[in-house]
């Protein structure tokens, strides 16, 4: 009897504590492929955001390069050493293009003479990274400028484990006119009157206290669609917005704007202020965020898509409608919102808008 109960004894103590055991597989992913699109798609923007504290890549002075640094990555518990080819995978991005995910008027491949990659990667444990190297100088030609280049990069062949087939590729999105060096300049008040947070009304709809006019921006007839006012809601303390339905009439080739006269520079505007307020963005038809320069109205919805004499972006849920333009000296600016609403009930409404400069660039 003892002799089994120490037996029993040995036996349980070389089980491993629930805490101690290795679960999972070990699959191979590029971090890339997920960490800024949160698995809604493998899109990587490069830069990630529009301040220093975002950036995700690196200049080169000496070699005159772009560095956007992406990787390999073994999930679960095993460690050892692998190897994996790096490829592009061109026929991936044609298809986003003809598709029109992508819109072919603002995306382009990125061109196999502007950018440099490895062939193979050697991993001695569980990570290591690589280089999409892309020259500054064909990058900032004007062949580009507006431009949004795009590179779908894989990991193929693993020498070793498997690979997570959903995310190891990485769709590199590169905003031409967004690529600075150095923190943005917050100059909004600075340029723009009745910027939000909260919107300012001037005079409301008879019997409503909810829909006004901005004070200081202008809006179209089409936009004042209550009562002849428009382009302003109570909601959320006071809100720029623009939606029909519920009661209300379509909005076709509505505008909100605002001319403002702005210097030599690198700008971003974000209609959306940096959010969308508390996901106010309800969308059925696709919007357009529009910087226009030397004019002092913005142009007509339908003629606004592949106008190159306008900066725009196209905006739908939960695209964020942020726009990054250059003026090569100082020019009179109107910048606001278009919409065209055939479909009932939806619109948009954000609490503030935000005009950045930056100081230095490419």
């Amino acid at each position: 009897m003892l002799l089994l109960f120490i037996s029993f004894t040995a036996m349980y103590s070389c089980q491993k504590d629930d805490s101690e055991k290795e679960y999972g597989f070990s699959k191979i992913y590029m971090p890339q492929s997920i960490s800024l699109s949160a698995g809604i798609n493998n899109n990587y923007p490069v830069p990630a955001g529009t301040d220093s504290s975002t950036y995700n890549y690196s200049v080169d002075t000496n070699d005159k390069k772009i560095k956007v640094t992406l990787g390999s990555y073994l999930s679960g518990p095993v460690t050892d050493a692998y190897s994996v080819d790096i490829n592009v995978d061109n026929d991936t991005i044609q298809q986003l293009l003809n598709n029109k995910t992508l819109d072919p008027a603002l995306y382009t491949l990125l061109p196999a003479a502007m950018y440099t990659l490895p062939t193979r990667l050697d991993v001695p444990g569980r990570s290591a990274t690589f280089d999409l190297a892309i020259d500054i100088a064909q990058l900032k030609s004007d062949t580009y400028k507006g431009k949004k280049l795009v590179l779908a990069v894989k990991l193929t062949n693993p020498t070793k484990f498997e690979l997570n087939t959903a995310l190891s590729t990485t769709i590199v999105i590169v905003d031409v006119d967004a690529l600075v060096i150095g923190p943005a300049v917050n100059v909004t008040t600075q340029y723009i009157k009745n910027p939000g947070n909260p919107f300012i009304a001037d005079g409301f709809m008879s019997g409503s206290t909810r829909w006004g006019n901005l004070r200081d921006w202008s809006a179209n007839a089409a936009a004042r669609s209550h009562g002849g006012f428009g382009g302003f809601n109570s909601d959320n303390g006071g809100t720029m917005d623009m939606e029909s339905g519920w009661g209300s009439p379509q909005i076709l080739n509505g505008k909100i704007y605002q001319t403002v006269t702005l210097p030599a520079g690198t700008y971003s505007f974000d209609l959306s202020g940096g959010n969308w307020s508390g996901g106010e963005n309800f969308m059925k038809d696709i919007g357009y965020a529009v910087v226009a320069p030397n004019l002092d109205t913005l142009p007509d919805y339908s003629d606004i898509a592949n106008n190159t004499s306008v900066f725009y972006q196209a905006f739908a849920k939960p695209v964020q409608p942020v726009i990054n333009f250059q003026l090569s000296a100082t020019t009179r600016v109107t910048l606001g919102a278009v919409v065209d609403y055939e479909k009932t009930e939806q619109g948009f409404k954000t609490k503030q808008v935000i005009l950045l400069n930056y100081p230095k660039h490419l």
